[in-house]
């Protein structure tokens, strides 16, 4: 484990410390709230990040994201997974085209219209695999309907990736031939997905964390992606699904995400594979469009902006009171919905109420009003219960009403009090019924050893159901681990592929070296700094009688090369140390059948492309006059 690694994996407080000012960097300067993650998958992604950037600590790698501007953007990539693919788990998928996709298209038999999201998207393939599913179950009528599937993710190359929808052989494996041939047209080497069933997905940006969830939904598919998240940001997201799907629509999750075993949001439709149909709730009133003329919005701003004196009123009023105009932007915000809502007024005036989180806390709200909107009568929501940021659990009674100026509709009241010390008394006279209900069947109890056993089944039934989520977190935690080894495996891949042009490409340069030394005329010998050969070509092979093989690698005082080798030494020494050309004449050489002969050796320094000498490259040539005594040099 490296020094980062060291410094991630301990558990002093300092770290501690350094993890959380790192998280809330992310949350305040990028917008990317990290803090509800798993805290081991985590850790282990920033770790992996800051082996790859050589960062020791977590503070200097805080430091680092303030000097790097593109940095946050890397390390958000390292930490979102993008494992994905066509068909994904084949088996759920088959069991999704027999039990849902028919009960989805029959559905639609009357509105000719199918919704569906797909978040985490990733780079597109599980929004097209919905999209053949639909194609092969509509046939030639599915030009008769109006599909819209929406991809979402936080990656944006990702989805650049899933727009453009050009995908490898390999990522083909799991599509069957048939659907190849009829939903992709090839490009080359690659794979494009057909233009008239692209067009029926749009992808686009969007944080499940964050940001308000789409509505109308049929099917929403999230798989593997809650997995990284802590269990309480599990269930606020499981509650927002719950609002975006229609009226027995239906949920596909990953083969490990089992947080629905026990929800009441949701009923199993398939338990192995995780498909859930949402659970029948009271309808949810669809939103009429209103007429309005260019003049309602500035009637409403005028009625919703009263006399100071009023605005006083308003503001004394224990209860939340908030003026919605027709267009959902809100007009008025008193201090009760502040303290209520849990929504300061700065950060809610001026803004369209669907964009509050509070329009999907409180269940069925944004509906009722929509609602209000539609029928221009009041309407009523008793004894409605959200939670609050804190965790804490409120009770209230919100009243709706349609606003009017000369008979003409301008906008909505909400008027809300809060009802939770009602609620609290009413659940504790429930409790009290309930504790005076068991003590009579415990005094009409007369079976001690049943109720014993009893009690120690329960026990156990708890025991086990402990044990049970204790495998569960196991198997995410696999899961992801799994996950992030199938994206260390690709990477490297991409890297061996990398070394073996590279590799390629020098034996190339090598071959090329190797042919243009050897085809000169000249004998050619090349060595390093410290005299030591590197390259000897064919003509030098037959001039000095040694071969390439037995010089390179030697140092060139040392080879057996007679009186040259003590004529050249200085010479070379030179070149080596001052960098200056040397030529050395009448350099005695045998020829193999025993004749000495003599050479003229040009010796010349050999730079590197930024001038720093690196060795000596040396050109010997017969003499054009027999030898007559011995070597001189200039």
């Amino acid at each position: 484990m490296s020094d980062g690694d060291d410094a991630i994996g301990q558990s002093a407080p300092e770290l501690g410390e350094d993890l959380r000012e790192l998280l809330e960097k992310l949350s305040a300067q990028y917008n990317f709230d990290l803090r509800e993650y798993k805290e081991v998958s985590l850790v282990r992604r920033i770790r992996a990040r800051m082996t790859q950037v050589r960062a020791e600590s977590v503070s200097a790698y805080s430091r680092l994201l303030d000097e790097n501007a593109g940095e946050h953007v890397a390390l958000i990539n390292t930490i979102l997974i993008n494992v994905t693919g066509f068909f994904r788990d084949s088996e759920a998928w088959k069991v999704l085209a027999e039990h849902v996709v028919p009960r989805l298209v029959e559905d639609a038999a009357d509105s000719r219209s199918l919704r569906i999201w797909s978040t985490g998207c990733s780079s597109g393939e599980e929004a097209y695999s919905i999209a053949i599913l639909l194609a092969e179950r509509l046939g030639a009528p599915a030009e008769n309907y109006t599909i819209k599937i929406y991809g979402t993710d936080v990656d944006e190359e990702a989805l650049t990736a899933a727009r453009q929808a050009v995908y490898r052989t390999e990522q083909l494996k799991d599509v069957p031939d048939r659907l190849v041939d009829r939903y992709f047209t090839r490009e080359g080497q690659l794979y494009r997905f057909r233009r008239e069933f692209r067009r029926w997905c749009i992808f686009g940006s969007h944080n499940l964390t964050q940001a308000p969830p789409l509505s109308h939904i049929d099917l929403l598919v999230c798989r593997n992606a809650l997995i990284y998240f802590t269990g309480e940001l599990q269930d606020r997201i499981l509650t927002r699904f719950h609002y975006s799907i229609r009226e027995d629509g239906f949920l596909f999750l990953g083969r490990s995400e089992s947080l629905l075993a026990r929800s009441r949001l949701f009923t199993p439709v398939h338990q192995k594979w995780r498909i859930f149909r949402r659970t029948s709730t009271a309808s949810r009133p669809a939103a009429a469009g209103l007429s309005e003329t260019g003049s309602a919005p500035h009637a409403l701003a005028e009625a919703a902006a009263p006399s100071a004196r009023v605005q006083r009123a308003l503001d004394a009023l224990p209860a939340a009171v908030v003026v919605i105009d027709v267009n959902d932007t809100i007009l008025s915000w008193n201090p009760g919905a502040e303290a209520l809502l849990d929504i300061p007024t700065a950060d809610a005036l001026a803004r369209k109420f669907r964009d509050l989180d509070i329009s999907y806390r409180v269940e069925g709200l944004r509906a009722r009003i929509e609602d209000v909107k539609a029928r221009h009568a009041a309407s009523r929501m008793d004894d409605v219960m959200f939670t609050r940021r804190n965790g804490e659990a409120v009770h209230t009674d919100i009243t709706i009403a349609p606003l009017f100026e000369a008979s003409r509709f301008v906008g909505v009241l909400v008027y809300a009090l809060e009802a939770t010390e009602h609620a609290r008394l009413k659940e504790q006279m429930s409790r009290i019924a309930e504790q005076h209900a068991t003590a009579i069947e415990e005094l009409q109890s007369t079976n001690e050893e049943l109720e014993t056993t009893n009690e120690e089944l329960q026990s156990t039934n708890e025991e086990l159901e402990t044990t049970n989520e204790e495998l569960q977190s196991t198997n995410e935690e696999l899961e992801t681990t799994v996950e992030e080894l199938e994206v260390a495996n690709a990477e490297l891949g991409t890297l061996n592929a990398q070394l073996e042009a590279r590799s390629s490409e020098l034996k190339r340069l090598d071959a090329y070296h190797l042919g243009l030394l050897n085809s000169m005329e000249q004998s050619v010998f090349v060595t390093d700094r410290a005299l030591v050969v590197t390259s000897w070509n064919q003509a030098a092979e037959r001039m000095w009688g040694l071969r390439a093989g037995e010089a390179t690698g030697r140092d060139v005082m040392a080879l057996p090369l007679g009186d040259a080798t003590r004529i050249l030494r200085t010479p070379l020494e030179t070149v080596s140390k001052r960098g200056v050309p040397v030529e050395v004449r009448d350099v005695p050489y045998t020829l193999p059948g025993g004749e000495v002969r003599t050479a003229v050796v040009k010796l010349a320094p050999l730079h590197e492309g930024g001038g720093e000498l690196i060795g000596v490259i040396g050109i010997a040539a017969p003499s054009e006059t027999p030898r007559a005594g011995g070597a001189r040099c200039r």
